[in-house]
């Protein structure tokens, strides 16, 4: 895994996560259980693989919530919620849960999708990514005619923006976790006014990163024109 060369998981990622949606859920199930034995003989924890789960899980969450208040919804508009019964509640919601076949079926498979990437992007680094990424855009260029080369440089201003794109995820998640370490250093706890004090700063230090990182690519090319 680590030693394949990026542009062939970076193609690999979009067909096997496309036959993931098209093939049986057996298919699916199947892939889930290689990749874990993958990710354990690549020795990475369960809670690392436990962190792709948690994704997954507020989704679920959160597409079971809105189908439960979209049947609410339908009941009340035909008048039916009158009879409901409130003892009956855990009853009527397990057998709701087990007759959502579709959309577990929808989980597992997103879930396998999640694990897919999450492995993928383990075992490369950024630099990997960059790189498989410009060989499959100078193939382009060249199978298009393009101008692969610019005063012998690759010319992959395509690659140069997922680049920038790519790194800067990780950047904000670690602005989010450093304000989040501040605010509780401070006595702080998890709630609404959390957000609302930090989430101005969090946007702040996002804009004057991106702002230094477009003025030292313009210094760069800049320099690289006048050489």
């Amino acid at each position: 895994m680590h030693r394949c060369p990026a542009w062939v998981k970076i193609l690999i990622l979009p067909l096997i996560s496309l036959s993931i949606f098209y093939l049986p859920p057996c298919f699916a199930l199947a892939l889930i259980a290689l990749q874990t034995l993958v990710s354990f003989l690549l020795h990475f924890t369960v809670r690392e693989q436990a962190r792709d789960l948690k994704a997954v899980f507020y989704y679920a969450v959160f597409l079971i919530f809105v189908k439960i208040i979209g049947n609410l919804a339908a009941a009340i508009s035909a008048g039916t919620l009158s009879s409901f019964d409130l003892s009956a509640f855990p009853q009527t919601l397990l057998s709701f849960l087990i007759s959502e076949k579709e959309t577990w079926l929808l989980l597992l498979k997103l879930f396998c999708v999640i694990q897919t990437a999450s492995l993928i992007f383990k075992t490369s680094t950024s630099l990997q990514i960059r790189e498989g990424l410009e060989v499959m855009e100078l193939t382009v260029r060249k199978c298009l005619h393009l101008k692969p080369l610019v005063d012998g440089r690759p010319n992959t201003p395509v690659v140069q923006a997922v680049s920038l794109f790519i790194c800067f995820i990780p950047q904000v998640s670690k602005n989010w976790q450093q304000a989040k370490r501040a605010w509780k250093a401070r006595g702080g706890k998890n709630s609404l006014r959390m957000f609302l004090v930090l989430l101005p700063v969090f946007f702040s230090v996002g804009m004057k990163q991106a702002y230094n990182s477009a003025r030292a690519i313009s210094a760069r090319t800049m320099i690289s024109e006048h050489n």
